[in-house]
């Protein structure tokens, strides 16, 4: 009877030894899938991103899916848009808190006749930009290089120092020459014309000695590079395709149609008509491409573009990539009915191989990468003059 207490009790503590490993190797296996499940969701970098950043360590186009509208921020988001960039020392200035600006700018011009925009899409027009003998109208108001100021009433509360001055850098290739005779006749006779103006001015940049591939990036740092180091009092610069022009009802755009920079940067061609298609298109919340307004130091504070893009496509996208981690948010106009710009007949360029791969590491290169180093990598071959703009010849560097 003893004998078999020892062996019931020795079996018994047996089994329950057995059942402790059992359970110890099934809670050590859980627990190194989890751990390894964990390893294999964390995003390649250590660093801690809030919610509202960007990731980009898995699929690159999962950035298309994002909405960088400011609307998106306050509304979803509930964050709060910084007044950082309101200017309140230019009371005139559409990027500041004035109310009533549009009447005030109104009330403070000079008489003038009320002229109706019409597109003009006459390729074959008599007109040379690069010859300063053909005259035009529109041409008759403006200073050498493409400069234009409104006339204002002395003494009224809106005057040409606090109004907005704003820059059009408009990269050009020499492929595009009808695109651009039509973009300056075009968008002289519209800027004039229209009910809120502003001084503005016209810098066309073009890449000279095609040794190396179009380099959009390259291009528009060179002309701001310029703007800054020729002290022109930009408060705004605009960032415009050659291509695109304002639509054929340019009179009612209104706020659709308004260039002038808002406090955070103003995308203005979300919705665009394609002439050679017949065809219109809305574009995704995540791009900003075709005509981007910003103030200065938007431009400044994310070094500007990338001078890494060599052929087409994605520079846009890595600008907008360096502005969204700058907690810069893109404003929008309303989107009306019809488009409110038109893209002029061009040949498509081919899209770059590469364009994904530096797009996919574009927070890691920003800092070093832009405007910072722009001077290393072009020359300024010239600058001249035309009635309609100033003209900018580039060479870029291998």
């Amino acid at each position: 009877m003893g004998r078999n207490r020892i062996i019931f009790w020795f079996s018994l503590g047996l089994t329950l030894v057995n059942i402790w490993f059992i359970f110890n190797y099934i809670l050590s296996s859980f627990n190194q899938d989890v751990f390894q499940t964990k390893q294999h969701c964390q995003p390649i970098s250590s660093t801690k991103k809030s919610s509202r950043e960007i990731q980009l360590n898995f699929n690159i186009m999962d950035i298309y899916r994002i909405d960088v509208s400011c609307k998106y921020i306050t509304r979803d988001l509930g964050s709060k848009i910084s007044d950082k960039f309101v200017d309140k020392n230019k009371k005139c200035s559409a990027s500041s808190l004035t109310k009533d600006l549009n009447k005030k700018i109104q009330n403070s011009l000079s008489k003038r006749e009320v002229n109706l925009y019409f597109l003009n899409l006459n390729k074959s027009i008599s007109f040379d930009p690069f010859n300063n003998d053909k005259d035009f109208d529109m041409f008759n108001d403006l200073k050498l290089g493409g400069l234009w100021k409104p006339k204002l009433d002395p003494g009224k509360e809106c005057n040409l120092d606090n109004i907005d001055h704003v820059v059009f850098v408009v990269p050009y290739s020499h492929s595009r020459y009808d695109n651009l005779k039509l973009f300056l006749i075009n968008m002289h006779s519209y800027l004039q014309k229209y009910q809120y103006p502003f001084s503005y001015k016209i810098l066309v940049v073009e890449q000279v000695d095609m040794e190396s591939k179009f380099n959009k990036g390259r291009l528009i740092n060179s002309a701001v590079k310029y703007i800054i180091d020729s002290r022109e009092n930009a408060d705004c610069i605009v960032i415009h395709d050659v291509d695109l022009v304002p639509s054929n009802d340019g009179n009612k755009l209104g706020e659709s149609g308004d260039y002038r920079c808002r406090k955070m940067p103003w995308h203005l061609s979300r919705k665009v008509f394609n002439i050679k298609t017949n065809q219109e298109r809305l574009y995704n919340q995540f791009l900003t491409g075709g005509i981007l307004s910003l103030r200065l130091e938007h431009f400044i504070k994310v070094n500007g573009f990338s001078n890494e893009y060599f052929g087409w496509g994605a520079e846009d996208d890595d600008f907008q990539v360096r502005m969204f981690n700058q907690k810069l948010c893109i404003m929008r106009p309303e989107l009306r009915e019809q488009p409110s710009f038109k893209m002029l007949p061009h040949e498509s360029s081919k899209a770059s191989n590469t364009r994904f791969s530096y797009l996919s590491n574009a927070l890691n290169r920003y800092e070093q990468d832009g405007l910072s180093n722009i001077d290393n990598l072009v020359e300024i071959k010239s600058i001249d003059q035309f009635k309609a703009f100033t003209y900018l010849k580039v060479k870029v560097k291998k």
